[in-house]
């Protein structure tokens, strides 16, 4: 059935009714907008209107499915036809009309439920705070400064790019603890610090007793370097045990007088090995941060100094594998 002859019938019908558009609409419980979609041919009535609609014209819903008024019953039944053809073209219209209103509250459904979920992971993935910590370490990549935080309950080191505020020349990594304004992704344990500033606070770090046991060797280009390790205990982030590694030296053979020049702390393993070819060995350590996996111990000017590789050659990375990962 052609929607603009149908319409134009509608209008016709309504005007010899004396109605409006607007008490038409009213009659059905629908808007005025949809009356003048009708009589303008952009859509059908519903289905479920058809019969108050014929009403309010004054026909039946024959002579309005016919776009025309009956004069005589045999028309009636000569062009019996055309009607139930007119309704099955204004049902199949309701249904894709109907079908679509579906689908747009399905998507609109599936819309509320995937902003609901992005909501929920954003929240659960990022994390804004003003934080007390100890900065585990400081460093400088292409021009941009890092603090490492140290996430005591995740067995992760949290990576936070500096801000234009922070001063990383005024932060000195160890026991001090600072306060940080910082926000960071649960995931990745990386974020941004738009503040750091010291409380006054230390933070008390772990007594060491060490059982010396892993022997002695020449280390840090002196004669002679004691190592050990001790205070074994189970990684409670992963497999195995972490421990704590001292260098120490004999300073009097007679009285058995020693002096520490290092002690690490929670370590996997360490070796020493020659690292930068110089001919000297520094002392490698195997860490327990995915971050921060490696730290390397040089002595220079009378002091050790510490950097950290982002890797190792293969063959010293086998030789601090530990008994337990074998």
């Amino acid at each position: 059935m052609n929607k603009e002859a149908f319409g134009a019938f509608i209008a016709e019908r309504r005007r010899e009714q004396g109605l409006l558009q607007r008490e038409l609409a009213n009659r059905l419980h629908v808007t005025d907008k949809a009356v003048s979609k009708w009589e303008r041919g952009l859509s059908y009535p519903d289905v479920t209107l058809l019969e108050p609609l014929a009403s309010a014209l004054g026909m039946r819903v024959e002579e309005l499915l016919a776009c025309r008024r009956h004069t005589a019953p045999a028309e009636e039944s000569e062009r019996g036809e055309e009607p139930v053809k007119n309704l099955l073209d204004i049902s199949g219209d309701s249904v894709r009309r109907e079908r679509r209103r579906s689908w747009q509250r399905l998507a609109a459904l599936a819309g509320m439920v995937l902003l609901t979920g992005l909501t929920i992971w954003y929240c659960a993935t990022y994390v804004t705070e003003v934080r007390e910590s100890t900065v585990f370490l400081k460093e400088t990549v292409d021009g941009t400064n890092y603090l490492y935080v140290e996430l005591w309950d995740q067995g992760h080191l949290l990576k936070l790019r500096c801000g234009p505020n922070v001063d990383i020349d005024a932060v000195i990594p160890g026991s001090s603890i600072y306060q940080l304004d910082c926000r960071w992704n649960r995931r990745s344990h990386q974020g941004t610090v738009s503040a750091c500033a010291p409380t006054g606070s230390e933070s008390l770090g772990r007594i060491t007793d060490a059982v010396f046991d892993e022997g002695e060797g020449p280390l840090f280009n002196l004669l002679m370097v004691y190592r050990s390790s001790g205070e074994y205990y189970r990684n409670p982030y992963g497999v195995g045990y972490l421990c704590d590694y001292t260098c120490w030296v004999l300073l009097d053979e007679e009285n058995w007088e020693t002096g520490t020049i290092l002690t690490v702390e929670d370590c996997v393993s360490a070796i020493p090995w020659d690292l930068d070819s110089d001919g000297e060995n520094e002392l490698v350590v195997r860490t327990r941060w995915p971050e921060k996996p490696y730290t390397v111990y040089d002595w220079a000017d009378g002091e050790i100094r510490e950097s950290w590789p982002d890797t190792v050659p293969q063959e010293l990375q086998e030789q601090l594998i530990c008994i337990w990962e074998q």
